[in-house]
């Protein structure tokens, strides 16, 4: 009786998972994904930004930052996504840092005095295995 109850109880917390899950929109979701990268004392710096675009287009933001501090940039995409590239450049177009590697989670590091007081952060939709994939990029700030 006992291990009956134990399964229909983790049926239930499992099916409730599942729906809480679905309940994110995929927007949400990416939105999460960068949320969730950052560690416990980095602060956002704005918003979130999200959107879709189709493999081998690029989206282009830029961050006011204060040149005295440190920052992330973490990006995150869809599951229907494999790979996104981050590249940050300076006020003069410069490469402060890049993430070509071949995966779906890009990070960026600008170090105090890398890029001025702006940052420019392309992103280039690599791979996506649908019409679009939806992507979410977040700067954080950190103390060094």
């Amino acid at each position: 009786m006992k291990i009956g109850i134990l399964a229909a109880s983790v049926a239930a917390l499992v099916a409730t998972g599942v729906a809480v899950a679905q309940d994110l929109t995929i927007n949400e979701y990416v939105v999460q994904m960068v949320a969730e990268r950052a560690d416990p004392g980095e602060t956002l710096v704005g918003d979130i930004v999200f959107d879709e675009i189709e493999e081998g287009e690029s989206a282009t933001y830029t961050f006011k930052l204060n040149p005295r501090k440190s920052y992330f940039v973490y990006g995150a995409c869809d599951d229907d996504c494999s790979d996104i590239d981050l590249f940050g450049e300076d006020s003069n177009g410069d490469v402060v840092d890049l993430d070509d590697e071949d995966d779906d989670i890009p990070l960026l590091l600008v170090l105090p005095g890398e890029s001025g007081r702006s940052l420019t952060v392309t992103l280039d939709m690599t791979a996506c295995e649908t019409d679009v994939c939806v992507y979410a990029i977040g700067l954080y700030e950190f103390e060094d």
